[in-house]
């Protein structure tokens, strides 16, 4: 914006002059020459801008490309980390599957165990109720057999 303010006052005040030129008793070849610099000066003016505009272009130019190549490395890395974090959480299933089957055998085990022992409880309780019948049947004279 400063530069089209600067040229188009540049432009209002060549005008002016030119007016101001015309008005004048002077020759009309040096109103001429003043409008012909003054359009030369309007040239540089715009040939200014047109640079600074390239300018502007080729670095917003730059900026894009590089922000578009920092967005393929942050791409790169989420990638690396997502594949990373997948292995890992195999990994854990992995873990996880072999803590439930040692779990279960070791749940096996232990039913095996408690079955055992309870079917050892049970013969020694018959056992322990056989002799308490037989004692009670020595101190009581009976004929039966069976207790």
């Amino acid at each position: 914006m400063t530069f089209i303010k600067k040229l188009s006052t540049l432009l209002t005040i060549s005008v002016a002059m030119f007016g101001l030129s015309a008005c004048s008793d002077k020759e009309a070849e040096k109103a001429g020459d003043k409008v012909e610099q003054t359009v030369k000066d309007a040239g540089n003016v715009a040939e200014g801008v047109g640079d600074k505009v390239s300018e502007l272009k080729e670095d917003a130019s730059k900026a894009i490309e590089a922000a578009g190549e920092k967005v393929d490395e942050m791409k790169k890395e989420a990638s690396k980390v997502i594949e990373e974090t997948g292995e890992k959480v195999d990994e854990i299933k992995k873990d996880a599957s072999k803590v439930i089957d040692n779990t279960g055998e070791k749940l096996s085990d232990i039913k095996e165990s408690v079955s055992n022992q309870f079917s050892e409880m049970k013969k020694d309780a018959g056992f322990a109720i056989d002799d308490a019948c037989e004692k009670a049947k020595e101190g009581v004279d009976t004929k039966k057999d069976d207790c």
